[in-house]
């Protein structure tokens, strides 16, 4: 139990400084440093990083910093499709599903540290503006 402690400690802790990160680092730490497979690691990195995000996303909202419709927007979209990626990652062999988690840091590593391409980069109009 200490171990998750110290676990969720720190992906909480990335949250709250990058305002992301916790849900790359979620699954890695549980399959690394707790053992548990990729597919037991999912739902609970789900839980404590869609928690984690609820509490941040209320102090934003308090803060008048919360763009709503983009939120919600997302979380219907993520309630939707999450059962259906519990359900693949249940059925996959744990290397395939580990090679594609790999796969899917990579991509956001590149992303992170890449400036986009000229002339690719595409700006989205906000959904709404800050409440005021």
């Amino acid at each position: 139990m200490l171990l998750f402690l110290l676990l969720g400690a720190c992906v909480g802790l990335i949250l709250g400084v990058t305002g992301t990160g916790g849900g790359i680092l979620a699954v890695p730490l549980l399959v690394f440093g707790a053992g548990l497979s990729t597919a037991q690691a999912g739902p609970i990195g789900l839980v404590a990083v869609g928690m984690s995000a609820a509490l941040a996303a209320l102090q934003a909202l308090r803060a008048g910093q919360l763009r709503y419709r983009a939120a919600a927007v997302m979380a219907a979209c993520g309630a939707l499709f999450a059962p259906l990626g519990i359900l693949l990652a249940q059925r996959l062999e744990e290397r395939v599903l580990t090679l594609l988690f790999a796969a899917v840091l990579l991509h956001v590593d590149q992303r992170a540290l890449c400036p986009p391409t000229p002339g690719l980069a595409q700006t989205a109009p906000p959904c709404c503006d800050f409440p005021k």
